[in-house]
């Protein structure tokens, strides 16, 4: 078997959504979502296409190896069009062999994967409106919501650039989560994300005033790319630390991991270069007790690849929804399956060959990013 051609198209959804469609000499074809972001389907086509046509796509891990040294970058547009790429390899690959491509990555520990539904913030930053926020998800069926705390204050900063925040902004990003977690109870896991904007000393301050609220976990308090800052704010805090959205390929997480500086990794499958890249980074936090969670702020198409991930790996946690994304009300009708993948408000992992599902051409069409053609259609 070998590539005869790989396409590329961009969708206009929540954010640029990006696919890969990746053709053969025997019919068969893969789909692969990258990560969103504009001028990735631009490097897929100009960067990779040549070196792809006429290799073997069964060679998943040496054609990702060979991308990964030819593009020298182990982060951004490369490695995300890298990533859906390597996606669609092992959704060809899984066709080919009639098999779900999480057996490809070790074989299915569950079935339906527990969700968290990413609700972004209320519609006024105020305690009601982010309990009223609040209680949409739950009543939509989620027992798991998370909000995005940063910026939630900010006309109470005394300073827009050092990290710090002031003793008002505190208090009132403790009235939100108070407020949320008075309007859903104990029995509803609440998750705050604080996109690593806070300094070491205002991140353990916040994570103090946070623990009466028992969250799931608190995300990014401080940037990531300082492992022994992001190990401080754990260490000082009974909430659990996530971290990993912003980090990339098994290097970025191996010094957090091996110094267990977080709780929990929180590991885009979009992003950090493949599915297979991120089963690696979740067996080797596995190695050290700690629980593995997937972001997501892809597609349909994307979530079930990062959804079969976490369907081989042993130490899931949760799965992101990005439920934020509701106003796209197209989204599910993307996905050509044969059952629905939202059941139960669970994540159901497809049963068919590869990925279990196709991209729903003509929904698609509707909705090519102007200045793109759909798969080369028309170029």
């Amino acid at each position: 078997m070998r590539i005869t051609d790989v396409k590329a198209t961009t969708l206009k959804g929540f954010k640029q959504w990006n696919y890969v469609r990746i053709e053969t000499d025997e019919g068969l074809t893969g789909l692969g979502e990258a990560h969103p972001g504009q001028g990735v389907v631009d490097v897929v086509l100009k960067e990779f296409r040549s070196m792809l046509v006429g290799s073997d796509p069964r060679d998943i891990e040496p054609l990702y190896t060979r991308m990964t040294r030819s593009s020298q970058s182990r982060c951004g547009l490369a490695l995300a069009a890298i990533g859906g790429i390597e996606t669609a390899l092992w959704d060809l690959l899984g066709k080919a062999l009639d098999v779900p491509a999480c057996r490809l990555l070790g074989g299915k520990y569950r079935d339906r994967l527990r969700l968290y539904a990413d609700v972004g913030r209320g519609r006024e930053n105020t305690p009601e409106a982010w309990a009223e926020r609040a209680r949409e998800g739950v009543a939509d069926g989620y027992d798991a919501i998370k909000f995005d705390i940063d910026n939630s204050a900010k006309e109470l900063e005394l300073d827009p650039v050092n990290r710090e925040l002031s003793t008002a902004e505190l208090e009132k990003m403790t009235a939100l989560v108070a407020a949320v977690r008075d309007a859903v109870g104990d029995s509803i896991d609440v998750c705050i994300d604080c996109h690593g904007l806070y300094s070491v000393h205002s991140a353990v301050k916040l994570a103090e005033r946070l623990e009466p609220f028992d969250l799931m976990f608190l995300e990014d308090p401080v940037p990531n790319d300082n492992v022994e800052a992001m190990a401080k704010v754990t260490a000082s805090t009974s909430t659990p630390i996530c971290t990993g959205e912003f980090l990339y390929r098994r290097d970025g997480f191996r010094e957090l991991i091996q110094m267990q500086a977080c709780d929990m990794l929180h590991v885009d499958v979009s992003g950090t270069g493949g599915m297979l890249e991120a089963k690696k980074i979740a067996d080797m936090a596995d190695l050290y007790n700690m629980p593995f969670a997937a972001h997501n702020i892809v597609s349909p198409i994307g979530m079930t690849a990062a959804a079969h991930v976490c369907a081989a790996v042993r130490n899931l946690f949760i799965m992101e929804l990005p439920y934020h994304a509701t106003q796209v009300d197209w989204r599910w009708d993307l996905v050509l399956s044969d059952e629905p993948l939202i059941q139960d408000n669970a994540f159901v992992v497809p049963d068919g060959p590869g990925l279990g599902i196709e991209l729903n051409d003509e929904v698609a069409r509707e909705h090519v990013m102007p200045g793109y053609s759909y798969f080369d259609e028309g170029a």
